[in-house]
């Protein structure tokens, strides 16, 4: 078994963490399985639309693939949900990237 398919066997066993499929995307991201890393950062939204850094990963993927409309507001999301729980590393980063795109610190 692959480390892809161990991913997928912990996203089905562990159904209700956004944890799994986060991970099981950005290895997906990793090989240019855009499409399969995107359903599984939808995924992990689905099972916790808060969880900020899978809007960071999706944003990065939105970016590669030359979507930055959907990249903007994927790191608009994950800036304000990071600021609303105080993770001051990841809402740097978020920050960093909307001024790339937008020249703004959101």
């Amino acid at each position: 078994m692959n480390r892809i398919e161990e991913l997928q066997a912990k996203v089905e066993a562990y159904p209700d963490d956004p944890f799994w499929p986060h991970v099981l995307g950005v290895q997906l991201m990793g090989v240019g399985r855009w499409a399969e890393a995107e359903t599984a950062f939808q995924e992990a939204l689905r099972r916790n639309p808060r969880h900020h850094p899978t809007y960071y990963q999706l944003g990065l993927l939105y970016e590669a693939t030359g979507r930055e409309n959907d990249a903007i507001t994927a790191f608009r999301e994950g800036a304000r949900i990071a600021a609303d729980v105080r993770d001051l590393a990841l809402l740097k980063d978020f920050r960093a990237k909307l001024r790339i795109y937008l020249g703004l610190d959101e």
